[in-house]
C-alpha cells in the first residue's frame, strides 16, 4: 500500500500496512446489512450498503486513526468509485438516485444533492491526490488489485451479482465496471507519470481513464433507455411496498351449525 514504518494501532505485529483493521472494518459494514434494527431509517439503512460510504468509512478511519498508509491504496479506490458513478449516472441519471432518497423520507433539493455528491465522490479523490504528489509516494500497482477484491466482494455480498442495479437505480452497470477497473489499473501509472513530469504518458493515461465515461456520456440512447427502466423500477417498488386492503372479519356459525346438521 504505501509507507514500510510500523502504523499506529498495529493489531498485528508484522502488518506493517494494517489491512488486519481493514478487513475488520470490511466485514463490519458487510455485516451492517443484515444487522441494522428495522426501526433505523430507511436512508441510514441503504447508505451503509452504499459502496461510496464504505470508502468514505474507510477514508474517516484513516483520518482518526491516522493510517496514513493506507493513502495510496484510498487513492485508488476513490478514484474508481468517482469514475464509476460519473460514467454510471452521467446525462441527468443521477436524478433517479435522489428521487430515490427522497421515497426514503429524506428529501434533498437538487443543489443540495450536487454538493452531497461532490463532497462524496469528487473531494476525497482531490484531497488524497494532492497529498500523495506532494509528498512524491509512489502508488503500488498492487493497490488496484486489492481495490478490485473489495469491487467484486461488494457486489456480491450485497446484490449477488455484478450488477448493482436492484441496489442503486437502473445505470448501464458493464460501463460502471469499465470505469472502476480503469482508474483502479490506470490510477498508479498515471500517478508515477505525474511525479516523472512525463506529460504524454500522463495525459494518455488520462484519456485511458476517461474513455468509458466518454463512451457513456456520448450515447445517444442512454437516457431514454435508463429513464424508462428507472420509472419502471419506481413503479415496481411501489406496487410491491403497497398494502393490501384488509378485508372485514366477519365471523359466522353458518358452517359449525351446517357441520352439526350432518354430523348426527
Amino acid at each position: 500500500m504505501g509507507s514500510s514504518r510500523q502504523p499506529p494501532y498495529q493489531l498485528i505485529p508484522g502488518d506493517k500496512y494494517n489491512l488486519t483493521l481493514g478487513i475488520i472494518t470490511a466485514f463490519g459494514l458487510a455485516a451492517a446489512k443484515d444487522g441494522l434494527p428495522s426501526r433505523v431509517h430507511p436512508f441510514v439503512r441503504w447508505s451503509v450498503n452504499a459502496f461510496t460510504n464504505w470508502n468514505l468509512a474507510f477514508v474517516a478511519l484513516r483520518v482518526l486513526l491516522q493510517q496514513e498508509q493506507w493513502d495510496p491504496f484510498l487513492l485508488v479506490n476513490s478514484m474508481s468509485v468517482c469514475m464509476a458513478f460519473r460514467t454510471g449516472f452521467s446525462q441527468g441519471l443521477d436524478e433517479n438516485m435522489r428521487k430515490k432518497i427522497a421515497s426514503m423520507d429524506f428529501e434533498m433539493p437538487r443543489p443540495l444533492f450536487v454538493c452531497a455528491d461532490h463532497l462524496c465522490h469528487t473531494l476525497p479523490v482531490v484531497v488524497l491526490a494532492t497529498s500523495i504528489l506532494r509528498q512524491r509516494r509512489r502508488v503500488h500497482p498492487m493497490n488496484g488489485v486489492y481495490g478490485l477484491l473489495l469491487f467484486t466482494w461488494f457486489a456480491y455480498r450485497q446484490s449477488g451479482q455484478l450488477d448493482a442495479s436492484k441496489l442503486y437505480m437502473p445505470h448501464p452497470w458493464k460501463r460502471t465496471w469499465l470505469a472502476a477497473i480503469a482508474a483502479l489499473g490506470l490510477t498508479p501509472p498515471m500517478v508515477e507519470a505525474i511525479l516523472d513530469r512525463s506529460r504524454g504518458r500522463a495525459a494518455l493515461y488520462a484519456i485511458g481513464l476517461l474513455l468509458p465515461y466518454l463512451s457513456t456520456r456520448l450515447d445517444p440512447n442512454l437516457r431514454r433507455t435508463y429513464m424508462f427502466e428507472a420509472a419502471l423500477a419506481r413503479a415496481s417498488e411501489a406496487a410491491r411496498c403497497k398494502q393490501p386492503p384488509e378485508l372485514p372479519r366477519v365471523q359466522s356459525e353458518t358452517p359449525l351449525r351446517w357441520q352439526s346438521e350432518h354430523t348426527e
